[in-house]
């Protein structure tokens, strides 16, 4: 009996191209849902102090705006001394918020992500929702970027303003959605590992993946992102994945000319195929809560903008600092 668990990395039961690749007009098509999805970097926030305020950001400080005459409850600390001495009377710094900080995002488009029995492959969905990212951030003047990961390719991009650098990373997007082989993927926590190693300054780091590899060494890793970046976990599931198939005879498609037919009629073998992906979403899930981290779950059959902002909603009803939409 050939057990569904075994191939779900890489076969599908729907047979056509249709959502088993994405293009590059259809990642530029995703700029018009990306509204909102990040904040607006162009507001920013005058204050004579930044002690009472804190930065909806990790990693993000106060840049020096401007100076004005001191007033009554002003932060004494911010005084300029040179000023005040040249004029005989107090003058405070005003500092607005810096809001440019870097967006990363690690993208996973391994095989285990080309699954899918509604809408398009995890690895489509994954690349639309990075897209809105991407949008989003050149919106809101942010730099951007970080990791694509496939079976043959790994690509790694260093934050960058311009539209051109979006393009690129959009491009990487599409190439790794053809990446047809089925060996050879660098694990999630290699890439984790590297994406730490350029996230020092702060801002936020997005890992998009089903999560299929989240050991120990990813929790680590991800531990010390979250530690100083805002850390966001989106989880792509398709539902079949929290519920096995009816019991009989299957015929899949991986939408790369491979076909294979599986027996789902073992029962004992559907039960540990339900729970283990449950256990893996658990985990994933207790993992973000323990490190303050979002976590963000979305189906290939969801509204992926409307989930997306949803979950990014989160940080803000829980009264913390982090990303939310406005």
């Amino acid at each position: 009996m050939f057990g569904l668990g075994k191939f779900i990395s890489a076969y599908t039961s729907h047979p056509h191209h249709n959502g088993v690749k994405v293009t590059l007009d259809d990642l530029i098509a995703e700029q018009k849902n990306a509204f909102g999805i990040l904040p607006n970097s162009s507001h920013k926030i005058k204050a004579a102090s930044s002690g009472g305020f804190r930065s909806p950001f990790k990693g993000r400080g106060m840049e020096f705006d401007e100076i004005r005459e001191y007033k009554a409850g002003d932060d004494i600390r911010n005084l300029d001394w040179k000023v005040t001495a040249k004029l005989g009377k107090p003058f405070t710094k005003l500092f607005h918020e810096e809001r440019e900080r870097p967006i990363f995002l690690l993208v996973d488009m391994r095989p285990q992500m080309r699954f899918a029995t509604k809408v398009a492959f995890k690895s489509v969905i994954a690349a639309k929702i990075a897209a809105m990212i991407v949008w989003s951030a050149k919106s809101a003047g942010d730099k951007l970027g970080g990791i694509v990961l496939s079976s043959t390719k790994y690509v790694r991009l260093k934050p960058r303003k311009q539209r051109r650098h979006m393009l690129v990373f959009l491009g990487a997007l599409t190439e790794a959605s053809t990446d047809s082989a089925l060996k050879g993927s660098t694990s999630l926590a290699k890439a984790v590992s590297d994406l730490r190693r350029v996230t020092g300054l702060g801002g936020a780091v997005f890992i998009i993946s089903d999560f299929h590899d989240f050991d120990d060494d990813v929790r680590r890793q991800l531990t010390m992102i979250a530690s100083h970046s805002d850390l966001i976990c989106v989880y792509v599931e398709d539902k079949l994945e929290g519920t096995p198939p009816p019991s009989g005879i299957y015929r899949i498609n991986d939408g790369f000319g491979n076909s294979l037919t599986i027996n789902t009629a073992d029962e004992r073998w559907r039960k540990e195929y339900e729970q283990s992906f449950k256990q893996r979403k658990a985990a994933v899930k207790d993992f973000c809560s323990k490190v303050g981290s979002l976590f963000i779950p979305i189906a290939t059959d969801d509204n992926l903008a409307d989930s997306l902002r949803k979950g990014l909603r989160q940080r803000k009803h829980q009264g913390t600092r982090g990303y939310h939409a406005t």
